[in-house]
């Protein structure tokens, strides 16, 4: 029998994103032996283990929750199957069911994730934000203990790790925008990995597939910027792509529309605009 390893990153959530990728891909290929195998730790400073097991041929696939995968992507891997996107926003977290304008003028604001403070910091000019570690479990323990006023984390993994009721009010993208590709998962292959290229197809979701492409082109754009990006796609096959930088106490936003066949150049197109944009600053 023919064996497949499927390479993830350490942690609760992208065991539990993994699994499910096994899950889906055993049912559909009977005859392939399907191996979960970790790479790295979970933190994104060492994001690039799983990739470099691609790359090196200890895994066939990555499995890669979106919003963490690299934008651009070393030479020699393709993005090959982007899963069906669930929510892609952000939310607020608190306790008692807070909304924004509930939040005091010097909240105290756990983040997810290093990407969001500078959005958080623009959006919420008053607010103290901190970089949360230690897994979602633990932040939440933090603000059951009133060490927050709120967690600003992403709805998708809220909803994955079985916390659906703990998700509050959903973030709008000119509040604090998603990261690229957040709510997606990520199948990464070999580009000369045909066979790989194909067991993992059969997850894909062309509406999710194109909507991340056109969001990872925005961001691989922009490297060494905080990035924002959500793309929709409607049943005519039209795309829009909204794209958003921080930058200081600021957060400059722009959008674009065309087929979503053309994504990854509508992406490009838009970080183009944005740089003219910063660099006219």
């Amino acid at each position: 029998m023919a064996r497949i390893v499927l390479g993830h990153r350490d942690g609760a959530l992208a065991i539990r994103l993994a699994r499910t990728v096994l899950t889906d891909l055993a049912a559909e290929w009977p005859d392939l032996q399907f191996v979960p195998r970790t790479f790295g730790s979970a933190g994104p400073e060492d994001g690039d283990a799983v990739l470099n097991a691609v790359l090196d041929g200890r895994a066939s696939l990555a499995v890669v929750a979106g919003e963490t995968l690299r934008a651009p992507l070393p030479e020699g891997l393709a993005l090959a199957a982007v899963t069906r996107r669930v929510e892609p926003r952000l939310t607020l977290v608190t306790k008692g069911s807070k909304r924004l304008e509930d939040l005091s003028a010097g909240a105290r604001l756990g983040v997810g994730a290093e990407r969001d403070l500078p959005f958080v910091h623009a959006g919420f000019p008053g607010a103290e934000a901190e970089l949360l570690t230690g897994g979602v479990e633990a932040a939440l323990k933090r603000l059951a203990a009133d060490e927050f006023e709120g967690l600003l984390l992403p709805a998708s993994t809220l909803v994955t790790l079985d916390l659906r009721d703990r998700v509050g009010v959903l973030l709008e993208p000119d509040v604090v925008p998603p990261a690229p590709g957040q709510g997606t998962l990520a199948l990464v292959a070999r580009s000369d990995d045909d066979v790989a290229a194909e067991v993992a197809y059969t997850l894909q979701h062309r509406p999710s597939f194109d909507r991340v492409r056109a969001e990872r082109a925005f961001a691989a754009g922009l490297v060494g910027f905080a990035v924002g990006a959500l793309a929709t796609v409607n049943d005519d096959g039209d795309l829009t792509l909204f794209g958003a930088v921080a930058r200081g106490t600021t957060t400059l936003q722009a959008s674009v529309s065309g087929d979503a066949k053309e994504a990854t150049e509508l992406g490009a197109e838009l970080a183009k605009d944005v740089r003219t944009q910063l660099e006219a600053l």
